[in-house]
């Protein structure tokens, strides 16, 4: 992932979350539309699939899903991580 993709991640959790459920968030060249968000993970979605972001005490994890894919499969996986 390029270093403005995660500084831009970390920024939405430590200082932007209100305007990430409002605006939505730009990954990997793509918006995404908030469909939830708090200060553990972040939910989003756009026409080609969606984005599901976990902050651990360690790490950002990134997941990512098509159209046509189980959006709660791959909220559940992550969680699990």
């Amino acid at each position: 992932v390029p270093p403005e993709n995660v500084l831009n991640l970390i920024h939405a959790f430590h200082k932007n979350l209100l305007q990430v459920r409002r605006g939505g968030l730009h990954f990997k060249e793509q918006y995404y539309k908030c469909v939830r968000a708090d200060e553990h993970s972040l939910y989003l979605q756009n026409v080609y699939g969606g984005l599901i972001v976990a902050k651990t005490k360690t790490f950002i994890l990134v997941a990512t899903y098509r159209v046509g894919m189980y959006p709660s499969v791959c909220v559940e996986a992550v969680e699990k991580l």
